[in-house]
């Protein structure tokens, strides 16, 4: 894990566009029409543009907003670390931030956006053993991950402008927790993996999550 000290915070620049070139293999229409009601679940905030877009099709959709309380945890858990939690305490903790609800069918599309970064490293496999409980068979997430040193570190509330294109709608400067595609794959199990990843030009690897082969 590779922690980077934020910095004074700057300035909102306003909503910003990013292309998508794994998208696409997420967001077929005429598929997702005809395979009827897909339930996704979104970690970041409600926001029209993506609300919109989901309209297209039919959906059930559950919005979890878990961007900030991710990160305010992640940097408790940092002062933890002398003793630190176990995995099954930790679960038990996200599952009480995140609240996903009970009794819902599990989920075909996944939106992470930055969630991995806003976890630290020691909590990596208690979150992904909680998300693999809520996933349908043949399941596909979608997220960021900063992996690169120096990559400029924001907190950013994303959504959807478009099948191809990633909407970010706020940001700010934060703390954040870096991770290589080996660490996070490590973390996952066998059961999920990272797969197709596209690294943009600020230093952030765009990737699909999938399931693994055990």
């Amino acid at each position: 894990m590779v922690r980077i000290p934020g910095r004074q915070t700057a300035r909102d620049p306003g909503p910003v566009t990013i292309n998508s070139r794994l998208l696409p293999s997420l967001l077929d229409e005429e598929k997702l029409a005809a395979r009827g009601p897909v339930n996704i679940l979104d970690f970041g905030r409600a926001n029209s543009s993506s609300l919109e877009f989901f309209n297209r099709f039919p959906c059930r959709l559950t919005v979890l907003d878990a961007a900030e309380s991710l990160v305010a945890w992640s940097h408790q858990l940092e002062q933890r670390m002398e003793e630190p939690p176990s995995q099954q305490q930790m679960r038990h903790e996200l599952a009480g931030l995140l609240r996903l609800p009970h009794g819902t069918l599990p989920f075909d599309v996944v939106f992470l956006w930055d969630t991995l970064n806003h976890l630290h490293e020691y909590a990596l496999p208690a979150f992904a053993a909680l998300l693999r409980k809520e996933l349908a068979p043949g399941f596909k997430g979608h997220g960021f991950m900063l992996h690169k040193r120096g990559t400029e570190q924001r907190l950013r509330h994303m959504g959807l402008a478009g099948p191809d294109v990633v909407r970010v709608n706020e940001s700010r400067d934060d703390v954040l927790y870096a991770h290589n595609r080996r660490v996070v794959n490590d973390a996952l199990g066998p059961a999920l993996q990272v797969d197709h990843g596209v690294l943009h030009g600020d230093g952030r690897l765009e990737f699909l999550l999938v399931q693994g082969r055990s």
